[in-house]
């Protein structure tokens, strides 16, 4: 009786144990941490940094919804519009420039069935903005949630999430 209830115990403990480790997020030196922090810096450092609209097109999943706390919900298609008719409209009047937290990212794989099928990225980033010429002044800091899918073997952001903009006021 005694050992039916230890080895109770210990697949217990096993299986908490392995579903912590199954859902912990991965190693700054991982290639899933390192992968997406690429795909991040493709997005935003090149995308939305210069206005290359072609790394959002590329990165973007057909999928993809963007929730953000001020400014609603948009699809591909809303978004993209919004980026060239908004942000990228007049980059010699107004540029925005976001800037990834140093050490504020983390990324947690989804599996199924025991395959990678995507990954999840949260953090925090800072953006800034500079107005006809004038200098870059700090807009808001806010946290972020992405999604991402492994489509066909390629990486592409399905879910994003940007929301607590706090700004400097």
């Amino acid at each position: 009786m005694y050992s039916k209830y230890l080895l109770k115990l210990f697949l217990v403990i096993c299986f908490v144990g392995s579903s912590a480790i199954a859902s912990a997020q991965v190693e700054r030196s991982s290639e899933l941490y390192q992968t997406i922090l690429s795909k991040d810096s493709l997005l935003f450092t090149i995308g939305f940094n210069t206005c290359d609209i072609s790394q959002f097109e590329s990165l973007l999943s057909e999928h993809f919804e963007f929730f953000h706390d001020t400014d609603s919900i948009s699809n591909r298609s809303q978004f993209l519009t919004g980026i060239r008719n908004g942000l990228c409209k007049s980059p010699a009047t107004y540029q925005s420039r976001r800037e990834l937290v140093s050490g504020s990212t983390e990324v947690f794989p989804l599996y199924k069935k025991g395959k990678l099928y995507g990954a999840i990225q949260h953090g925090r980033h800072r953006f800034y903005e500079n107005i006809q010429g004038k200098p870059e002044r700090f807009a808001s800091e806010a946290r972020f949630t992405h999604v991402w899918i492994l489509e066909d073997g390629v990486w592409k952001l399905n879910k994003g999430l940007s929301y607590d903009h706090q700004t400097g006021d």
